[in-house]
């Protein structure tokens, strides 16, 4: 009876060694699953960044190799480059001081990259619009911007010398001339005062 009795332990002691070494593999085999998948994240990153180095620039900026005859005589068959640029002209103009980054007017505009990087320089030289290099998302671009803003009448439309009784007799040395008078005064400080206004 007490050898049967001494057994009893000793294979308890083996099993719950038996269920430590399971244990014990579970998890060895767990963090080994831990540690490729780390490897592979790690590989993926290490190839994405790779692949952000090798990377040249936006295929926008690849175009600029381009004579200025070549440029002269830039067109997109099939479209009335005239109207194509005065479109451009109007969205670049409407960017404002912001501008507007040169792959999104393209795709607008639903131009190529190579027609929309060409019709840029063509512009820029032309003196139209200007073009200033920006490091976007890791990668270099145009934002385009309006060289000059375009001339509106109602920049002069309450000008007083348009509806002046004495605007035949103003010069700039006479006795009615630009330099003294009151109503020009004012309506320079009420426009410098309405261009300051938040718009509402």
């Amino acid at each position: 009876m007490a050898s049967k009795k001494e057994k009893k332990p000793a294979k308890k002691i083996e099993e719950k060694k038996a269920e430590k070494k399971t244990e014990k593999k579970i998890v060895e085999k767990k963090t080994e699953k831990k540690v490729i998948e780390k490897k592979k994240l790690l590989g993926k990153k290490q190839l994405t960044e790779k692949k952000s180095i090798a990377k040249k620039e936006p295929e926008e900026d690849e175009f600029e190799e381009i004579s200025d005859k070549e440029l002269a005589n830039f067109e997109i068959e099939g479209i009335d480059m005239e109207k194509l640029t005065a479109n451009v002209r109007n969205i670049v103009t409407k960017s404002g001081d912001e501008g507007i980054f040169q792959s999104d007017l393209w795709k607008k505009m639903k131009l190529t990259s190579r027609d929309g990087s060409r019709l840029a320089l063509k512009l820029e030289r032309q003196n139209m619009i200007k073009r200033e290099k920006v490091l976007e998302n890791g990668r270099w671009t145009y934002k385009l911007k309006i060289s000059h803003a375009p001339v509106t009448t109602q920049s002069i439309e309450a000008a007083p010398c348009l509806i002046s009784p004495v605007e035949s007799k103003c010069t700039l040395e006479g006795e009615i001339s630009p330099r003294t008078c009151p109503l020009i005064e004012q309506w320079v400080i009420t426009e410098f005062t309405n261009v300051k206004k938040p718009k509402k």
